[in-house]
């Protein structure tokens, strides 16, 4: 079997797993589209070892990881079981994680067995030696693991009601942000831009730009790359499709308005630890 049957195989299975046997157009569509982007990358590989190391071997192992970052942003990944977050559910985009570039896999890891998966993850990779680029896949897998305390303390307390507002206020929480935190608290219902996931929509659903595009977009308002920011707009106002130029203008200027934008994936990830993990020792 090839690896691009495995991979078809067990995205496939997670599928049937997460979604049924009748998984609706959305989750279909996204499935499909980042497939489509891994294996044109030429990224297969990564997510299959992936798989075996952060599901397959830790769940036999009975060792503890959560992701964190933009992994819960892929659907892919929820269906391989690398995050319990479904991306649809919590409106995050593919695009975060499944891009051009190297995946960029982040993975908490149950402290107290840290170094034990370490040096059977280490194992697995050199078993697989013949067939796969090892030392590629260690840098993908490994650049960004994390020894964390609260994962050997599951206690599963149901979400609340007001998990948006809980998402929203830890995003903004951070110095670059405090100004829109007070605003936000003050009012959780007026209108920011508290997320980077918030900057892509606008881009796809205002200015019609595919999600690639509107990716590399964000990473320049995030970067604050004044020139090409200004021939993004140029470029984007010179094509407005059912919208005035005036009001282009103002939804020009709010995606601007919070370059610090937070990664919803990641305040996802984090709220929902506080409650399915030892509330006093979780970030």
């Amino acid at each position: 079997m090839t690896h691009l049957e495995i991979f078809h195989r067990l995205v496939s299975a997670g599928m049937r797993m997460r979604y049924g046997s009748k998984p609706g157009k959305a989750a279909t569509l996204r499935v499909l589209w980042e497939k489509k982007h891994i294996i044109d990358a030429g990224f297969v590989d990564y997510y299959i070892m992936a798989f075996w190391i952060f599901r397959h071997y830790a769940t036999s192992a009975g060792i503890t990881v959560w992701a964190r970052g933009a992994t819960p942003s892929s659907i892919v990944c929820y269906c391989l079981g690398l995050t319990e977050i479904d991306p649809i559910k919590y409106d995050l985009h593919s695009v975060r994680f499944v891009n051009e570039r190297l995946p960029y896999f982040q993975f908490d890891i149950e402290a107290s067995r840290f170094d034990e998966f370490m040096k059977e993850a280490d194992g697995l990779l050199e078993a697989n030696a013949k067939d796969y680029d090892i030392p590629n896949i260690k840098k993908c897998l490994f650049r960004s693991l994390t020894s964390m305390q609260y994962l050997s303390k599951k206690k599963e307390r149901p979400l609340p009601e007001n998990i948006d507002e809980e998402m929203a206020r830890y995003a903004l929480s951070f110095p670059d942000t405090k100004d829109l935190y007070e605003e936000y608290d003050q009012n959780p219902k007026c209108d920011l831009l508290i997320y980077q996931e918030q900057m892509l929509s606008i881009l796809k659903k205002t200015f019609h730009t595919n999600s690639i595009k509107a990716n590399h977009i964000r990473l320049s308002i995030q970067r604050g790359e004044t020139e090409q920011i200004a021939d993004y707009k140029k470029e984007l106002f010179a094509d407005l499709q059912d919208i005035s130029l005036n009001d282009a203008e103002t939804v020009w200027q709010f995606l601007n308005s919070n370059p610090k934008a937070f990664l919803k994936a990641h305040a996802v990830s984090r709220i929902m630890a506080r409650y399915l993990f030892d509330r006093e020792n979780c970030p």
